[in-house]
């Protein structure tokens, strides 16, 4: 029985590290995500009158997604850095834009 020489192909040795704002962005990118749990909880508590509440929830979460999402971009473009962290908190700051333009778009419609 031959024994299989341990592949070392996935460790790299490198002098990247991570980057402090992007880990930080990264976490506070799941921020409009509490804040639309928060949001929904306080609405349905409200027994769904709770409109100005739910308002600045909302306004206080884009802002968040929108410091992060620009935060995330400027770490993800630096050189040395490890890109996986600040462009994990990209894409999910984008979504949550995209999340709470549909709350908004709907709110507006009236559907």
């Amino acid at each position: 029985m031959r024994r299989r020489a341990r592949a070392d192909k996935h460790y790299k040795f490198t002098k990247k590290k991570h980057s402090a704002p992007g880990t930080a962005a990264c976490i506070l990118s799941f921020a409009p995500l509490v804040m639309f749990g928060y949001a929904v909880w306080l609405s349905y508590s409200e027994g769904g009158q709770a409109p100005e509440k739910t308002g600045c929830i909302g306004i206080a979460a884009v802002l968040a997604a929108c410091i992060t999402l620009k935060v995330s971009i400027q770490e993800a473009r630096k050189e040395n850095v490890i890109k996986r962290v600040p462009v994990t908190g990209a894409v999910m700051s984008v979504l949550m834009l995209a999340g709470w333009t549909a709350v908004y778009v709907i709110g507006w419609i009236g559907i």
